[in-house]
């Protein structure tokens, strides 16, 4: 039995029309497709849609309650591209430098090109690096990343081609990070301080070790369940620059060990951002409101411009690039039409800005199974879209502006 719980705001006197969204939902718990998850569209600073429900721990018949936190994958690198843009508000940083500018032992002659805009594009050509990083001197000793980073030759020519920086994403930016942060935070203490806090944002990049018993146990697929992933597409594509690996958690990268309270605390912004689905709603909700929301300004409107910019659309596509990307967030147009910018997580989460219609939204699943087009997810978008445009006709018809 599903333990599917709600908060619904959008509706009003509309709720018959509500009855389908938690159908739907219900029947990806039933159905097995779903094992926990939280859905939630916030517009304005108001929940619209606030969802949970399933298994936080399906081993100890753990549920997910309204306070379960999940691991978010790279939809941390989102959370990311707006720490970027916040401190390209502030002076601090320019899109179109060369990164060298502000971190000079990265400016070997290979990669003196690379401007921040590239490497937040993934334009860079350093998605594999030759020598591997093991996580925990991520954490332990930062200045032999750094090293390692700075001196990685590029796999191809910088700007000629767009590859997913699946891993290095988020190490080269946290590096960037530092250096111009006049407090030389990392990417995580920085969001924790100057964006989290002031939002009242329950999200981590780098879950503090008190919290992890509110974490969604992460559930890989079974054989049965595979489809396309990283271990099949990888080899296949990039080739000799695979090996060595990127990243080594011990022994070698197994997602398993994503649910290990040891790693789950370092906060690499690749793929360590923890928190439910309402946060990266409530974060999102701003830059679909031109980087305001309640009077709270995070990010100028000329900043929001430059985050819907598309910079790789004419580019050859080497690897796991199916939108265009903008500055560190990818740009596609979803079923109604409307511009969605934000960033996607591994097996299904999904995250983004309906700019067009002004709403943050997010699903968060502990059950990875899909990656692009996941129909957990897209079921429940539909089914929102179903509710949201009768009531905005309604809203309309009675002279009300469409984002109340």
């Amino acid at each position: 039995m599903s333990n599917v719980k709600s908060q619904v705001v959008l509706l009003d006197g509309w709720r018959l029309l509500w009855a389908s969204f938690s159908i739907r939902n219900d029947n990806n718990l039933e159905s097995g497709l779903e094992t926990g998850a939280s859905f939630s569209v916030y517009q304005n600073g108001q929940a619209l849609v606030d969802l949970w429900g399933g298994w936080a721990d399906l081993n100890s018949h753990r549920h997910w309650q309204e306070d379960t936190v999940a691991l978010t994958w790279s939809m941390v690198k989102g959370v990311t591209a707006l720490v970027v843009a916040r401190l390209v508000d502030s002076g601090v940083l320019e899109y179109q430098r060369e990164v060298h500018h502000y971190w000079p032992e990265f400016g070997t002659e290979d990669k003196r090109n690379i401007t921040v805009e590239m490497l937040l594009s993934h334009q860079a050509g350093l998605a594999v690096l030759d020598e591997q990083i093991v996580i925990l001197d991520y954490q332990h000793n930062w200045p032999k990343v750094e090293k390692i980073l700075a001196a990685q030759k590029p796999n191809w020519p910088p700007g000629t081609a767009v590859a997913y920086h699946a891993m290095t994403w988020g190490m080269y930016v946290d590096a960037l990070v530092r250096k111009v942060d006049p407090q030389h935070r990392n990417v995580s203490e920085y969001f924790r301080q100057e964006i989290a806090k002031p939002l009242g944002l329950d999200y981590y990049i780098g879950l503090p070790p008190n919290l992890f018993h509110r974490f969604a146990q992460f559930r890989e697929y079974s054989f049965w369940e595979q489809r396309i992933t990283y271990a099949n597409v990888v080899p296949a594509v990039l080739g000799p620059y695979l090996l060595p690996a990127t990243l080594s958690i011990d022994t070698g990268v197994q997602l398993a060990r994503a649910n290990n309270p040891d790693v789950l605390q370092i906060g690499v912004p690749s793929f360590i951002g923890v928190g439910a689905a309402r946060d990266l709603a409530k974060l999102y909700d701003y830059l679909g409101n031109n980087g305001t929301v309640g009077g709270y300004r995070l990010l100028s409107n000329s900043a929001v411009k430059l985050l819907k910019e598309p910079l790789t659309k004419d580019l050859p596509n080497l690897f796991f690039v199916f939108y265009p990307y903008s500055r560190g967030l990818f740009l596609k147009k979803n079923k109604q039409g409307h511009l969605m910018v934000g960033h996607s997580g591994y097996g299904g989460s999904y995250s983004a800005a309906d700019t067009d219609s002004g709403l943050g939204m997010a699903y968060l699943t502990n059950h990875v199974s899909f990656h692009q087009e996941d129909p957990r997810a897209d079921s429940l978008m539909e089914a929102f879209y179903e509710c949201y445009e009768t009531y905005v006709s309604a809203k309309k018809k009675n002279g009300q502006d469409k984002r109340m």
